[in-house]
């Protein structure tokens, strides 16, 4: 800068206001192309930080699929065994290895069979600033997907709670021996007499089953279908 200023005075002092003016304008031109450097080289170190952290993003949604694709594969199989205490109900063939719990019948009255899966997966999307890469396309193309996939299961967990608490209500506005059941879990021949031989609640407990297994195993299978793919999709990418 003292030399640039040293030579700027020379040329003042000399009247030589032409050559100035053209100093005057290099000396812009150095200011302007120092500042663009200066940003781009600002621009190239916030891109490389984004880039690492979309990066890091993609590696724990990766890890985050494969624990929630494990967790329905788990529950799938739950369901089999689910499906068998159903079929003894109804008194259809069945497994008898799958029904050996004493108080199976209690579990298909009391025990919600749903699984719960978090929002780790969207929120980590959701919050996350990413880059413009493919995976990070494919990133906020599995948030949605998830969303759309969550809201399904949890309004069909609604409606098999709802269910349940129907078979229950019919069962105490009807039956002299629920106050038993409901309170000591006691199941005395009257009880069992009516839960596995009554048709109406056979009826209750085949539309159950129906929601339980079918509607709801169909929906996870192609829920976990589908994040299958998207783990797939991003592990290449």
């Amino acid at each position: 800068m003292k030399f640039f200023n040293k030579q700027r005075s020379k040329l003042m002092a000399g009247k030589k206001i032409n050559k100035y003016l053209k100093y005057a304008f290099g000396e812009i031109i150095l200011v302007v192309l120092g500042i663009l450097i200066a940003v781009g080289i600002n621009n190239w170190n916030q891109r490389k930080q984004l880039n690492a952290k979309s990066k890091d993003l993609k590696n724990q949604v990766i890890a985050e699929l494969k624990s929630d694709i494990t967790t329905i594969a788990n529950y799938q199989k739950k369901i089999d065994t689910i499906q068998q205490r159903f079929l003894k109900i109804l008194g259809k063939e069945y497994d008898e290895t799958m029904t050996k719990r004493s108080d199976f019948i209690a579990s298909l009255l009391f025990e919600p069979n749903v699984m719960n899966l978090d929002d780790t997966v969207i929120n980590l999307i959701d919050n996350a600033n990413l880059n413009d890469s493919k995976a990070s396309k494919t990133l906020l193309n599995l948030s949605s997907s998830y969303k759309s996939h969550t809201q399904i299961v949890e309004d069909l967990e609604q409606l098999i709670f709802s269910k349940m608490n129907e078979n229950l209500k019919e069962i105490e506005q009807t039956q002299s021996w629920y106050t038993d059941f409901i309170t000591d879990f006691n199941c005395a021949n009257e009880c069992i007499e009516f839960l596995l031989h009554d048709e109406r609640h056979k009826a209750r407990m085949a539309s159950l089953r129906f929601l339980e297994v079918n509607v709801y195993g169909q929906t996870l299978k192609t829920m976990r279908v589908s994040l299958q793919q998207y783990l797939d999709e991003l592990e290449i990418e």
